[in-house]
């Protein structure tokens, strides 16, 4: 159930990303830890979100901070990271939605 939740999310938020980029290629990129990456998470679901979507996901594994700095330079359009206090610090700075 968590997955499933999990696509829907990135998949809601690939379709607000790229929405105006019709001539473009359609790509979202992923700043992830790298203990999330190596957890084989993104090699189950990315498979089925890109044949739903059609938008290709490109995965960098960072520490978290690096995850984070990589986002707010506008770097990447997705964020997953385990750090509360650092995801709560980003969101009030005004970098994020959720």
């Amino acid at each position: 159930m968590i997955y499933k939740t999990l696509i829907n999310s990135i998949i809601l938020l690939s379709f607000s990303l790229t929405a105006n980029a019709q001539s473009q290629a359609r790509f979202i990129t992923v700043a992830s830890t790298t203990s999330t990456e190596q957890s084989g998470l993104f090699r189950h679901l990315l498979p089925a979100y890109e044949r739903k979507t059609g938008v290709q996901v490109r995965v960098v594994a960072l520490g978290t901070g690096q995850a984070l700095d990589m986002a707010r330079r506008g770097d990447a359009d997705v964020v997953f990271v385990h750090a509360k206090s650092a995801e709560e610090k980003f969101i009030a700075e005004g970098y994020g939605v959720k």
